[in-house]
Protein backbone atom coordinates (compact mmCIF):
# COMPACT_ATOMS: atom_id res chain seq x y z
CA UNK A 1 0.00 0.00 0.00
CA UNK A 2 1.36 3.32 -0.96
CA UNK A 3 0.55 6.23 1.23
CA UNK A 4 1.39 9.81 -0.12
CA UNK A 5 0.19 12.37 2.64
CA UNK A 6 -0.14 15.93 1.47
CA UNK A 7 -0.39 19.14 3.37
CA UNK A 8 -0.88 18.23 6.70
CA UNK A 9 2.31 15.88 7.72
CA UNK A 10 3.38 18.74 9.93
CA UNK A 11 0.49 18.60 11.71
CA UNK A 12 -0.14 15.23 12.15
CA UNK A 13 3.41 14.98 13.48
CA UNK A 14 3.48 17.61 16.37
CA UNK A 15 -0.29 16.54 17.41
CA UNK A 16 -0.65 14.88 20.56
CA UNK A 17 -3.14 12.52 18.94
CA UNK A 18 -0.03 10.99 17.54
CA UNK A 19 1.81 10.51 20.55
CA UNK A 20 1.85 6.71 22.32
CA UNK A 21 0.53 6.86 25.34
CA UNK A 22 2.06 7.99 28.79
CA UNK A 23 2.49 6.45 31.71
CA UNK A 24 -0.59 7.96 34.10
CA UNK A 25 1.38 10.12 36.50
CA UNK A 26 1.62 9.22 40.19
CA UNK A 27 1.54 5.47 39.17
CA UNK A 28 5.02 3.69 40.43
CA UNK A 29 7.47 3.55 37.99
CA UNK A 30 10.29 2.02 39.80
CA UNK A 31 10.05 -1.14 38.24
CA UNK A 32 9.72 0.14 34.70
CA UNK A 33 12.72 2.62 34.91
CA UNK A 34 16.54 1.59 33.42
CA UNK A 35 19.38 0.93 35.13
CA UNK A 36 21.78 3.95 35.22
CA UNK A 37 24.54 4.14 32.41
CA UNK A 38 27.55 2.63 33.38
CA UNK A 39 29.36 2.78 30.17
CA UNK A 40 29.90 0.66 26.87
CA UNK A 41 29.29 -2.72 26.83
CA UNK A 42 31.15 -5.08 24.53
CA UNK A 43 32.00 -8.76 24.21
CA UNK A 44 34.81 -10.71 26.09
CA UNK A 45 35.60 -13.31 23.66
CA UNK A 46 37.94 -15.36 26.26
CA UNK A 47 35.35 -15.40 29.12
CA UNK A 48 32.28 -15.45 26.48
CA UNK A 49 30.05 -12.41 28.10
CA UNK A 50 29.37 -8.98 27.77
CA UNK A 51 31.24 -6.76 29.87
CA UNK A 52 30.72 -3.41 30.70
CA UNK A 53 33.90 -0.61 30.31
CA UNK A 54 33.99 1.84 32.81
CA UNK A 55 35.96 4.10 30.44
CA UNK A 56 35.41 4.69 26.99
CA UNK A 57 37.89 6.12 24.89
CA UNK A 58 35.99 8.93 22.84
CA UNK A 59 37.72 9.42 19.15
CA UNK A 60 37.31 12.34 17.47
CA UNK A 61 34.38 11.84 14.54
CA UNK A 62 35.45 11.86 11.23
CA UNK A 63 33.27 14.34 9.01
CA UNK A 64 30.67 12.51 6.59
CA UNK A 65 30.75 13.27 2.97
CA UNK A 66 27.10 13.04 1.41
CA UNK A 67 26.96 12.00 -2.49
CA UNK A 68 23.88 11.26 -4.40
CA UNK A 69 23.91 8.14 -6.19
CA UNK A 70 21.66 7.47 -9.36
CA UNK A 71 19.06 5.08 -7.93
CA UNK A 72 19.86 2.86 -11.46
CA UNK A 73 23.44 2.12 -10.50
CA UNK A 74 22.46 1.14 -7.18
CA UNK A 75 18.69 0.49 -7.08
CA UNK A 76 17.26 0.73 -3.45
CA UNK A 77 16.54 -2.68 -1.11
CA UNK A 78 12.92 -3.68 -0.93
CA UNK A 79 10.56 -6.58 0.30
CA UNK A 80 9.82 -9.76 -1.41
CA UNK A 81 6.00 -8.32 -1.50
CA UNK A 82 7.59 -5.26 -4.20
CA UNK A 83 8.19 -8.36 -6.27
CA UNK A 84 4.46 -8.79 -7.49
CA UNK A 85 3.93 -4.93 -8.11
CA UNK A 86 2.96 -4.14 -11.51
CA UNK A 87 5.10 -1.63 -13.24
CA UNK A 88 1.40 0.12 -13.76
CA UNK A 89 0.48 1.03 -10.23
CA UNK A 90 -3.59 1.45 -12.04
CA UNK A 91 -2.88 -1.50 -14.31
CA UNK A 92 -6.52 -2.48 -15.70
CA UNK A 93 -7.42 -6.24 -14.84
CA UNK A 94 -11.35 -6.50 -15.53
CA UNK A 95 -14.40 -4.65 -15.94
CA UNK A 96 -17.95 -5.39 -14.80
CA UNK A 97 -21.37 -4.19 -15.21
CA UNK A 98 -21.45 0.34 -15.85
CA UNK A 99 -18.45 0.70 -17.04
CA UNK A 100 -16.83 -0.28 -13.72
CA UNK A 101 -12.89 -0.41 -14.32
CA UNK A 102 -11.16 -3.55 -11.77
CA UNK A 103 -7.64 -2.04 -11.15
CA UNK A 104 -4.61 -3.34 -9.25
CA UNK A 105 -4.64 -0.40 -7.26
CA UNK A 106 -6.87 2.43 -6.57
CA UNK A 107 -5.93 6.19 -5.96
CA UNK A 108 -7.92 7.70 -3.00
CA UNK A 109 -8.25 10.98 -1.64
CA UNK A 110 -9.42 12.04 1.48
CA UNK A 111 -10.25 15.49 1.32
CA UNK A 112 -10.93 17.13 5.47
CA UNK A 113 -10.64 19.82 7.54
CA UNK A 114 -7.94 19.34 8.80
CA UNK A 115 -7.28 23.34 8.97
CA UNK A 116 -3.83 23.47 8.75
CA UNK A 117 -3.76 27.19 8.47
CA UNK A 118 -4.72 27.48 11.75
CA UNK A 119 -1.62 25.52 13.59
CA UNK A 120 0.74 27.11 15.52
CA UNK A 121 3.92 25.47 15.67
CA UNK A 122 5.00 27.47 18.92
CA UNK A 123 1.85 26.30 20.76
CA UNK A 124 1.38 23.02 22.19
CA UNK A 125 -2.82 22.61 21.57
CA UNK A 126 -4.37 21.59 18.62
CA UNK A 127 -7.02 24.17 17.28
CA UNK A 128 -10.52 22.85 18.69
CA UNK A 129 -11.83 22.11 15.36
CA UNK A 130 -9.15 20.15 13.49
CA UNK A 131 -9.70 17.23 15.76
CA UNK A 132 -13.07 16.06 14.03
CA UNK A 133 -10.52 15.48 10.69
CA UNK A 134 -7.77 14.16 13.15
CA UNK A 135 -9.61 11.42 14.89
CA UNK A 136 -11.02 10.44 11.05
CA UNK A 137 -8.37 10.37 9.44
CA UNK A 138 -7.06 8.29 12.49
CA UNK A 139 -9.59 5.93 12.00
CA UNK A 140 -9.00 5.68 8.66
CA UNK A 141 -5.32 4.75 8.54
CA UNK A 142 -5.72 1.69 11.25
CA UNK A 143 -8.60 0.77 8.43
CA UNK A 144 -5.81 1.15 5.71
CA UNK A 145 -3.66 -1.32 7.41
CA UNK A 146 -6.06 -3.95 7.62
CA UNK A 147 -6.45 -3.45 3.95
CA UNK A 148 -3.26 -3.83 3.12
CA UNK A 149 -2.76 -7.00 4.94
CA UNK A 150 -5.84 -7.88 2.93
CA UNK A 151 -3.70 -7.23 -0.12
CA UNK A 152 -5.71 -4.09 -1.01
CA UNK A 153 -3.86 -1.68 -2.33
CA UNK A 154 -4.64 1.83 -2.25
CA UNK A 155 -2.23 4.66 -3.37
CA UNK A 156 -3.72 7.23 -0.06
CA UNK A 157 -3.66 11.21 -0.46
CA UNK A 158 -4.81 13.21 2.46
CA UNK A 159 -5.50 16.88 1.40
CA UNK A 160 -6.77 19.69 3.89
CA UNK A 161 -9.88 21.26 2.65
CA UNK A 162 -9.67 23.67 5.35
CA UNK A 163 -12.91 24.31 5.49
CA UNK A 164 -13.14 26.74 2.22
CA UNK A 165 -15.08 27.05 0.06
CA UNK A 166 -12.04 29.14 -2.09
CA UNK A 167 -9.74 26.25 -1.04
CA UNK A 168 -11.91 23.26 -2.16
CA UNK A 169 -12.37 24.91 -5.66
CA UNK A 170 -8.56 26.04 -5.93
CA UNK A 171 -7.98 22.38 -5.55
CA UNK A 172 -10.62 21.06 -7.97
CA UNK A 173 -8.52 23.25 -10.66
CA UNK A 174 -4.96 22.45 -9.48
CA UNK A 175 -4.92 19.49 -7.00
CA UNK A 176 -3.23 16.52 -8.74
CA UNK A 177 -3.99 13.89 -6.08
CA UNK A 178 -7.62 14.80 -6.52
CA UNK A 179 -7.36 14.75 -10.45
CA UNK A 180 -6.21 11.27 -10.50
CA UNK A 181 -8.15 10.07 -7.42
CA UNK A 182 -10.89 7.02 -8.21
CA UNK A 183 -12.29 7.47 -5.26
CA UNK A 184 -12.56 10.91 -3.11
CA UNK A 185 -13.78 10.72 1.22
CA UNK A 186 -15.05 14.24 2.48
CA UNK A 187 -15.02 17.03 2.71
CA UNK A 188 -16.75 18.11 6.28
CA UNK A 189 -18.88 21.18 5.52
CA UNK A 190 -22.05 20.89 2.64
CA UNK A 191 -21.08 24.05 0.61
CA UNK A 192 -17.68 22.10 0.56
CA UNK A 193 -19.58 18.70 -0.24
CA UNK A 194 -21.44 20.57 -3.04
CA UNK A 195 -18.41 21.70 -5.16
CA UNK A 196 -16.67 18.67 -4.72
CA UNK A 197 -19.79 16.81 -5.91
CA UNK A 198 -19.89 18.68 -9.44
CA UNK A 199 -16.14 18.10 -9.97
CA UNK A 200 -16.99 14.59 -9.23
CA UNK A 201 -19.56 14.28 -11.71
CA UNK A 202 -17.94 16.41 -14.42
CA UNK A 203 -14.55 13.45 -13.70
CA UNK A 204 -16.66 11.03 -13.45
CA UNK A 205 -14.92 10.37 -10.05
CA UNK A 206 -17.20 8.77 -6.44
CA UNK A 207 -17.32 11.47 -4.42
CA UNK A 208 -18.09 9.17 -0.37
CA UNK A 209 -19.43 12.09 1.80
CA UNK A 210 -19.23 11.03 5.48
CA UNK A 211 -20.90 13.77 7.21
CA UNK A 212 -23.18 15.70 5.69
CA UNK A 213 -26.71 15.04 5.90
CA UNK A 214 -28.28 17.51 3.99
CA UNK A 215 -29.98 15.67 0.74
CA UNK A 216 -29.01 18.83 -1.27
CA UNK A 217 -25.54 18.50 -1.06
CA UNK A 218 -25.31 16.83 -4.70
CA UNK A 219 -26.80 20.30 -5.80
CA UNK A 220 -28.15 18.15 -8.97
CA UNK A 221 -29.07 14.23 -10.12
CA UNK A 222 -25.21 12.63 -9.70
CA UNK A 223 -24.89 9.32 -9.71
CA UNK A 224 -21.32 9.39 -8.58
CA UNK A 225 -22.25 11.21 -5.05
CA UNK A 226 -22.70 8.56 -2.19
CA UNK A 227 -24.10 10.24 1.12
CA UNK A 228 -23.35 7.86 4.21
CA UNK A 229 -25.14 10.14 6.94
CA UNK A 230 -29.19 9.48 6.31
CA UNK A 231 -30.72 12.91 5.04
CA UNK A 232 -33.83 14.18 7.49
CA UNK A 233 -36.13 12.83 5.21
CA UNK A 234 -34.88 9.10 6.04
CA UNK A 235 -34.65 9.69 9.54
CA UNK A 236 -38.24 11.03 9.65
CA UNK A 237 -39.14 7.51 7.44
CA UNK A 238 -37.32 5.57 10.11
CA UNK A 239 -39.34 6.64 12.82
CA UNK A 240 -42.43 6.02 10.96
CA UNK A 241 -41.75 2.39 10.05
CA UNK A 242 -41.06 2.13 14.07
CA UNK A 243 -43.92 3.84 15.06
CA UNK A 244 -46.22 1.98 12.92
CA UNK A 245 -45.11 -1.81 13.61
CA UNK A 246 -45.49 -1.27 17.24
CA UNK A 247 -48.65 0.94 17.47
CA UNK A 248 -51.80 2.14 15.81
CA UNK A 249 -51.85 4.99 13.03
CA UNK A 250 -54.90 6.29 15.35
CA UNK A 251 -52.98 6.22 18.36
CA UNK A 252 -49.99 8.35 16.76
CA UNK A 253 -49.75 12.45 17.03
CA UNK A 254 -47.45 14.42 14.78
CA UNK A 255 -46.38 17.63 16.56
CA UNK A 256 -45.01 20.99 14.71
CA UNK A 257 -44.57 24.65 15.87
CA UNK A 258 -46.76 27.06 13.19
CA UNK A 259 -44.02 27.83 10.79
CA UNK A 260 -44.01 26.86 7.26
CA UNK A 261 -40.09 25.01 7.76
CA UNK A 262 -41.43 22.67 10.69
CA UNK A 263 -44.90 22.43 9.35
CA UNK A 264 -42.86 20.57 5.91
CA UNK A 265 -40.85 18.56 8.40
CA UNK A 266 -44.83 16.62 9.05
CA UNK A 267 -44.90 15.40 5.08
CA UNK A 268 -42.19 13.32 5.82
CA UNK A 269 -44.34 11.27 8.18
CA UNK A 270 -47.45 11.80 6.31
CA UNK A 271 -45.92 10.19 3.15
CA UNK A 272 -44.39 7.70 4.73
CA UNK A 273 -47.97 6.48 6.19
CA UNK A 274 -49.23 6.56 2.56
CA UNK A 275 -46.78 4.19 1.47
CA UNK A 276 -47.70 1.86 4.77
CA UNK A 277 -51.19 2.21 4.13
CA UNK A 278 -50.66 1.53 0.24
CA UNK A 279 -53.16 4.21 -0.71
CA UNK A 280 -52.64 7.99 -1.29
CA UNK A 281 -56.09 8.77 -0.45
CA UNK A 282 -55.61 7.15 3.45
CA UNK A 283 -56.97 9.63 6.23
CA UNK A 284 -53.71 11.33 7.51
CA UNK A 285 -52.39 11.13 10.97
CA UNK A 286 -53.66 13.34 13.55
CA UNK A 287 -51.22 16.54 13.97
CA UNK A 288 -51.44 18.65 16.78
CA UNK A 289 -49.96 22.32 15.60
CA UNK A 290 -48.96 24.63 18.58
CA UNK A 291 -49.23 28.45 17.73
CA UNK A 292 -48.42 29.38 21.10
CA UNK A 293 -45.39 31.12 21.25
CA UNK A 294 -45.01 31.32 25.27
CA UNK A 295 -42.21 29.87 26.77
CA UNK A 296 -44.11 27.32 28.96
CA UNK A 297 -46.28 26.79 26.43
CA UNK A 298 -49.48 28.19 28.92
CA UNK A 299 -52.71 27.80 26.41
CA UNK A 300 -51.76 24.49 24.80
CA UNK A 301 -54.13 21.69 25.57
CA UNK A 302 -52.88 18.63 25.08
CA UNK A 303 -55.85 16.22 26.85
CA UNK A 304 -57.60 16.14 23.30
CA UNK A 305 -54.71 14.15 21.81
CA UNK A 306 -54.02 12.00 25.02
CA UNK A 307 -55.89 8.36 24.47
CA UNK A 308 -57.37 7.71 28.12
CA UNK A 309 -56.69 4.19 29.14
CA UNK A 310 -54.27 3.82 26.16
CA UNK A 311 -51.30 4.33 24.52
CA UNK A 312 -50.36 7.48 22.76
CA UNK A 313 -47.28 8.68 20.30
CA UNK A 314 -46.19 11.94 20.00
CA UNK A 315 -43.51 12.01 17.34
CA UNK A 316 -41.61 15.73 17.36
CA UNK A 317 -39.48 16.32 14.54
CA UNK A 318 -38.00 19.42 16.05
CA UNK A 319 -34.56 19.92 17.75
CA UNK A 320 -34.56 23.31 19.58
CA UNK A 321 -33.42 22.52 23.08
CA UNK A 322 -36.44 24.80 25.28
CA UNK A 323 -39.15 24.02 23.10
CA UNK A 324 -38.56 20.43 23.30
CA UNK A 325 -37.96 20.74 26.91
CA UNK A 326 -41.75 22.57 27.52
CA UNK A 327 -43.53 20.18 25.62
CA UNK A 328 -42.37 17.20 27.59
CA UNK A 329 -42.89 19.10 30.32
CA UNK A 330 -46.33 19.97 29.01
CA UNK A 331 -47.27 16.30 28.28
CA UNK A 332 -45.93 14.95 31.73
CA UNK A 333 -48.14 17.39 33.49
CA UNK A 334 -51.38 16.37 31.31
CA UNK A 335 -51.16 12.97 31.05
CA UNK A 336 -52.70 10.70 34.06
CA UNK A 337 -50.71 8.24 35.69
CA UNK A 338 -52.18 5.51 34.30
CA UNK A 339 -51.72 6.67 30.57
CA UNK A 340 -49.05 5.50 28.66
CA UNK A 341 -46.75 7.99 26.57
CA UNK A 342 -44.46 7.31 23.68
CA UNK A 343 -42.36 10.09 22.34
CA UNK A 344 -40.05 10.25 19.19
CA UNK A 345 -37.45 12.67 19.16
CA UNK A 346 -34.39 13.43 16.92
CA UNK A 347 -31.05 12.72 16.92
CA UNK A 348 -29.87 16.08 18.46
CA UNK A 349 -31.83 15.25 21.90
CA UNK A 350 -29.19 12.58 22.90
CA UNK A 351 -27.04 15.59 23.50
CA UNK A 352 -29.60 18.18 25.09
CA UNK A 353 -28.30 19.32 28.43
CA UNK A 354 -30.98 20.94 29.58
CA UNK A 355 -33.70 18.69 30.21
CA UNK A 356 -34.54 16.55 33.06
CA UNK A 357 -34.06 12.51 32.12
CA UNK A 358 -36.80 11.75 34.08
CA UNK A 359 -39.25 13.14 31.52
CA UNK A 360 -37.13 11.07 28.84
CA UNK A 361 -37.02 8.21 30.75
CA UNK A 362 -41.33 8.96 31.92
CA UNK A 363 -42.56 9.30 28.51
CA UNK A 364 -40.31 6.57 26.88
CA UNK A 365 -38.58 8.33 24.97
CA UNK A 366 -36.98 7.31 21.28
CA UNK A 367 -35.05 8.99 18.81
CA UNK A 368 -33.25 8.37 15.64
CA UNK A 369 -29.19 8.42 15.23
CA UNK A 370 -27.03 7.46 12.46
CA UNK A 371 -24.30 5.91 14.79
CA UNK A 372 -24.37 4.29 18.19
CA UNK A 373 -21.55 2.68 19.62
CA UNK A 374 -22.58 -0.04 22.39
CA UNK A 375 -20.36 0.07 24.82
CA UNK A 376 -20.37 -3.74 25.63
CA UNK A 377 -19.46 -4.71 22.24
CA UNK A 378 -15.63 -6.50 22.43
CA UNK A 379 -15.21 -5.21 19.24
CA UNK A 380 -15.72 -1.90 20.12
CA UNK A 381 -13.94 -1.84 23.39
CA UNK A 382 -10.38 -3.77 20.84
CA UNK A 383 -10.70 -0.70 18.54
CA UNK A 384 -10.78 1.44 21.43
CA UNK A 385 -8.25 -0.17 23.39
CA UNK A 386 -5.74 -0.18 19.81
CA UNK A 387 -6.48 3.54 18.84
CA UNK A 388 -5.36 4.33 22.55
CA UNK A 389 -1.94 1.89 22.07
CA UNK A 390 -1.49 3.75 18.76
CA UNK A 391 -1.90 7.51 18.86
CA UNK A 392 -2.62 7.77 23.11
CA UNK A 393 -5.87 9.37 22.79
CA UNK A 394 -9.10 8.01 22.88
CA UNK A 395 -11.50 7.65 19.54
CA UNK A 396 -14.26 10.08 19.25
CA UNK A 397 -16.84 8.77 17.55
CA UNK A 398 -15.73 10.11 14.05
CA UNK A 399 -12.65 7.64 14.45
CA UNK A 400 -14.92 4.91 13.93
CA UNK A 401 -16.67 6.76 11.37
CA UNK A 402 -13.52 6.94 9.50
CA UNK A 403 -12.45 3.11 10.43
CA UNK A 404 -15.55 1.81 9.08
CA UNK A 405 -15.80 3.77 5.63
CA UNK A 406 -12.54 3.43 4.74
CA UNK A 407 -12.68 -0.55 5.46
CA UNK A 408 -15.91 -0.52 3.60
CA UNK A 409 -15.23 1.69 0.15
CA UNK A 410 -11.26 0.12 -0.33
CA UNK A 411 -13.59 -3.52 -0.16
CA UNK A 412 -15.90 -2.91 -2.63
CA UNK A 413 -13.57 -1.11 -4.75
CA UNK A 414 -11.59 -3.99 -4.80
CA UNK A 415 -14.38 -5.78 -4.98
CA UNK A 416 -16.69 -3.76 -7.47
CA UNK A 417 -14.35 -1.29 -9.14
CA UNK A 418 -14.33 2.25 -9.75
CA UNK A 419 -17.91 2.53 -10.05
CA UNK A 420 -18.70 0.17 -6.66
CA UNK A 421 -21.50 2.68 -5.68
CA UNK A 422 -24.04 0.79 -8.04
CA UNK A 423 -23.40 -2.28 -6.26
CA UNK A 424 -23.71 -1.18 -2.51
CA UNK A 425 -27.19 -1.97 -2.39
CA UNK A 426 -26.05 -5.64 -2.67
CA UNK A 427 -23.50 -5.34 0.17
CA UNK A 428 -25.38 -3.97 2.97
CA UNK A 429 -22.58 -4.42 5.96
CA UNK A 430 -22.48 -4.47 9.91
CA UNK A 431 -19.86 -1.79 10.81
CA UNK A 432 -18.68 -0.69 14.36
CA UNK A 433 -20.70 2.26 14.78
CA UNK A 434 -23.69 2.08 11.90
CA UNK A 435 -24.80 -0.59 9.31
CA UNK A 436 -24.26 0.57 5.70
CA UNK A 437 -27.75 -0.36 3.72
CA UNK A 438 -26.87 2.29 0.67
CA UNK A 439 -29.68 2.56 -1.73
CA UNK A 440 -29.95 4.68 -5.07
CA UNK A 441 -32.26 7.32 -4.31
CA UNK A 442 -34.73 7.92 -7.25
CA UNK A 443 -36.63 10.32 -8.51
CA UNK A 444 -39.19 9.19 -11.25
CA UNK A 445 -39.31 11.61 -14.44
CA UNK A 446 -40.94 12.09 -17.51
CA UNK A 447 -40.03 11.79 -21.06
CA UNK A 448 -42.25 12.01 -24.39
CA UNK A 449 -45.05 10.63 -21.84
CA UNK A 450 -42.81 7.34 -20.32
CA UNK A 451 -41.69 7.66 -17.00
CA UNK A 452 -37.91 6.99 -16.60
CA UNK A 453 -36.60 6.61 -12.98
CA UNK A 454 -33.35 8.61 -12.48
CA UNK A 455 -30.50 8.11 -10.01
CA UNK A 456 -30.11 11.20 -7.66
CA UNK A 457 -27.48 9.81 -5.68
CA UNK A 458 -26.80 7.00 -3.49
CA UNK A 459 -27.63 7.58 0.23
CA UNK A 460 -27.26 5.37 3.66
CA UNK A 461 -30.84 4.41 5.04
CA UNK A 462 -30.32 2.70 7.59
CA UNK A 463 -30.98 4.58 10.84
CA UNK A 464 -30.56 3.57 14.91
CA UNK A 465 -33.91 3.48 16.68
CA UNK A 466 -32.62 4.26 20.61
CA UNK A 467 -35.08 4.15 23.59
CA UNK A 468 -34.10 5.54 26.63
CA UNK A 469 -34.29 2.57 29.09
CA UNK A 470 -32.35 2.40 32.58
CA UNK A 471 -31.08 5.75 31.93
CA UNK A 472 -29.41 5.82 28.82
CA UNK A 473 -30.17 4.77 25.36
CA UNK A 474 -30.21 1.35 24.10
CA UNK A 475 -31.38 0.12 20.51
CA UNK A 476 -34.72 -1.14 19.49
CA UNK A 477 -34.04 -1.77 15.67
Amino acid sequence: MVLAFACIPFLLASCELFKKAQTTPGTDRSKEELDAIQGKRVYDPVTGTWVTVEEVVMEKMDTIMWKEVAATTYPPITSDQSVDVPANPNQPIGKKEHNSELLSAYNVAYVLPFLTDRFNALDATIYENSYWALHFYAGARMALDVLSQEGIRLNVSAIDSKASDQTVTQLTKTNKELAAAHLIIGPYRRDNVTILARYAKDKDIVLVSPQSSSSNSASEDNENYVQINPSLETHCQAIMDHALKHHAPKDIVLVSRDNAAERARLTYFQDEYKKWAGSVNVAPLSELIITDQSVALDNVNMLPFIQLSDTTVFIIPNWEENFVYSLLRKIDLSREQYENIIVYGMPQWRDFERIDFDYYDKLNVHISVSSYLDPLSPEIRLFKQNFYDRFGAIPKEEAFLGYDLTLYCGRMLKKHGTKFQYFLNEEPTKALHTRFQIEPVIRVGTTSGVELPRVLQFENKFVNILRFYNYQFQPVN
